[in-house]
């Protein structure tokens, strides 16, 4: 389950959840060069009240170091599926969702709404969930399973039907 050498846009759900456990930039630097960004995602973690300061300064100093790739919709390309998308999904998700479709990226999700719309795109948009990006860094040597699941307990997470896989 090594990461796949595909590029995965991230939603605002993994950049939280990683950022609630204190590790968001150490999880990026894992796989530098990897990671996109949505304007839309950005702009919905700067608004987070309690961290969105603290998210702004990290992802601009990733972005200045190539770690991560902020990026925007592209509106003849991208635009109609984001567009569709948002009449039911927030706009980070569908803008994850609609570049990773055009790209042929991987959109990191956690809603389940929004992963579902992935199943339901044709072709399919493949998807990952915060805990699998855990996954993949334990697969690549990069964390030690208890580091792993020592970050996941710190994000709060307590689902049961969601753990490292």
């Amino acid at each position: 389950m090594s990461v796949p050498l595909d590029r995965i846009v991230l939603d605002n759900s993994a950049i939280s959840t990683f950022q609630d456990a204190q590790v968001l930039s150490r999880m990026l630097e894992l796989w530098p060069g990897r990671w996109l960004v949505p304007v839309e995602v950005q702009g919905e973690a700067a608004a987070w009240p309690a961290q969105g300061a603290a998210v702004s300064i990290t992802l601009q100093r990733l972005s200045t170091l190539r770690v991560i790739e902020i990026t925007a919709v592209d509106p003849r390309v991208e635009g109609p599926l984001f567009v569709r998308l948002t009449r039911r999904l927030g706009q980070g998700e569908s803008a994850v969702i609609a570049i990773a479709a055009n790209r042929g990226f991987i959109a990191a999700l956690d809603d389940r709404r929004a992963r579902r719309a992935c199943d339901q795109h044709s072709p399919a948009v493949r998807w990952v969930a915060t805990e699998g990006i855990l996954g993949y860094a334990v697969a690549d040597g990069l964390l030690t399973r208890l580091e792993a699941e020592a970050i996941w307990k710190a994000t709060g997470i307590a689902d049961p039907n969601r753990q490292v896989p």
